[in-house]
């Protein structure tokens, strides 16, 4: 219980202190969109304006969590807020009507009923207009919160009846500690954190060990490329190409390949102390390329990677963009040793 209420406010503190006030006023819209990546907060948010209605001990603006009302909205067992997600991949049409005959019923326990959907956007096109069809003509004094990661995939007239609000994504050592709390290797933390700001999309990316597998594939390229041998080409066939099995991998891979290029031009500028170093376990052989290399020859190779995503969106070929940029890296280094 104490989690859902630490975590928001450490999280989302700024929203929370806006719907609070919101509450004081009894200036609740009627239904809102909470738009993020997953693992954001968009779902201890609604709680938590569940529990600051509902609490039996209010404090200074925040619910208590250890009242029994606090308690039972934590454990979705309390019968004036309801919680839809998706049955399957999808949220059917008997789950919204089912929603509204609960909603169609005086509240009771309190004056407001409160409802959540979660991945809003995996509404069928019938339970969309079943809901789009209670927002406008609702029944009863009710809060929704509908909850999304893509607002694109919301009907247009079901965002138009709701207040939008967009979560900010969180900061870098709140998401880390996300990480963790998902068992998420210490060893690719800080880069997954550098290429997603969705616990979803990192929990995917690590399906059958890819992420980490991918990991090791570009610092076994890198540590060929940056001496500038041309061995660093066949690595590229015999195992980026591996990983490289749709589009999102390729995309992926190639913003890797600028991550830890970005990793060594902020070495060599020596700006780490802002920064997190995706690829901790390579240092020896980022110093290494950043005492052989001058600053302005490590710049013009990590600004080669950062035109790949726009290559790859042109439609070449994944393996001929990585191969020609490490044709392109070889030869700029070879041309630009300190030493």
């Amino acid at each position: 219980m104490q989690t859902i209420l630490e975590t928001i406010n450490k999280n989302q503190p700024q929203l929370v202190h806006q719907f609070g006030l919101a509450i004081e006023h009894d200036e609740l819209a009627h239904a809102y969109l909470l738009v993020g990546p997953s693992g954001v907060g968009k779902t201890q948010l609604a709680q938590w304006v569940a529990m600051r209605l509902f609490c039996l001990h209010v404090k200074d603006g925040q619910p208590d969590g250890t009242c029994e009302e606090c308690h039972r909205i934590s454990e979705q067992l309390h019968p004036d807020v309801l919680l839809i997600e998706p049955d399957g991949r999808q949220i059917k049409v008997d789950q919204v009507r089912y929603l509204k005959a609960e909603f169609s019923k005086s509240a009771v326990e309190g004056s407001k009923k409160i409802f959540i959907i979660r991945d809003a956007d995996k509404m069928t096109v019938s339970a969309a207009n079943s809901l789009l069809k209670f927002l406008e003509e609702p029944s009863g004094d009710f809060v929704a919160f509908l909850l999304t990661t893509n607002k694109s995939a919301i009907l247009p007239t079901i965002q138009s009846r709701t207040q939008v609000i967009d979560l900010p994504p969180l900061n870098a050592a709140a998401f880390t500690t996300l990480l963790q709390q998902q068992g998420i290797p210490t060893a690719v933390q800080v880069l997954a954190s550098n290429l997603t700001s969705s616990v979803t999309d990192v929990n995917e990316l690590m399906q059958d060990d890819w992420l980490i597998n991918a990991k090791t594939a570009i610092e076994q390229w890198y540590q060929s490329v940056s001496q500038g041998d041309m061995r660093a080409f066949v690595l590229v066939q015999t195992d980026i190409m591996k990983l490289a099995t749709n589009r999102e991998h390729q995309q992926m891979l190639l913003t890797m390949i600028m991550l830890i290029w970005r990793d060594t031009m902020f070495v060599a500028n020596q700006t780490t102390a802002t920064i997190k170093i995706s690829y901790q376990s390579v240092m020896q052989a980022i110093n290494q390329t950043v005492e052989r290399y001058s600053n302005r020859k490590i710049t013009t190779v990590a600004q080669l990677t950062l035109v790949t995503r726009k290559l790859l969106d042109q439609n070449i070929s994944f393996q001929n963009i990585v191969e020609q940029l490490t044709i392109q890296i070889v030869n700029q280094l070879k041309e630009g040793r300190v030493n």
